[in-house]
């Protein structure tokens, strides 16, 4: 799990150095936080799936739960979607940070891929 985190702030780190360097609005922080956020969101999710069919499998039958492994990373996909969604503007006809919006859910995504392995 330590890997995984710290990969995942190689690789948000890396891509907000890139931003920063560009001066644009999302840096080092923002990406760095976005990766580690979602990897540890899949890696939270995997764990649950893991002790719900192990350990907690009895009790988690007698309450009726059920799991999906992968409802937490979609909620993040969402969730970064509505972040980017605010970076976006438009004045005189002219729209920015559309790149930025989209660099953060790609950054959101390979958190994804990060965490889950």
């Amino acid at each position: 799990m330590v890997i995984r985190i710290l990969l995942a702030v190689l690789v948000g780190g890396l891509l907000g150095l890139e931003r920063e360097r560009r001066s644009s609005p999302a840096g080092f922080r923002t990406y760095m936080l976005v990766a580690i956020g979602s990897s540890m969101t899949v890696m939270l999710s995997q764990y649950l799936d893991l002790m719900l069919t192990t350990q907690w499998r009895a009790a988690a039958q007698a309450a009726g739960a059920t799991h999906d492994v992968s409802r937490f990373g979609a909620q993040v996909i969402n969730g970064v979607g509505f972040l980017g969604a605010g970076t976006i503007f438009m004045s005189d006809r002219k729209i920015s940070g559309l790149t930025t919006a989209a660099s953060l859910w790609c950054t959101a995504c390979i958190g994804l891929a990060v965490g889950s392995g």
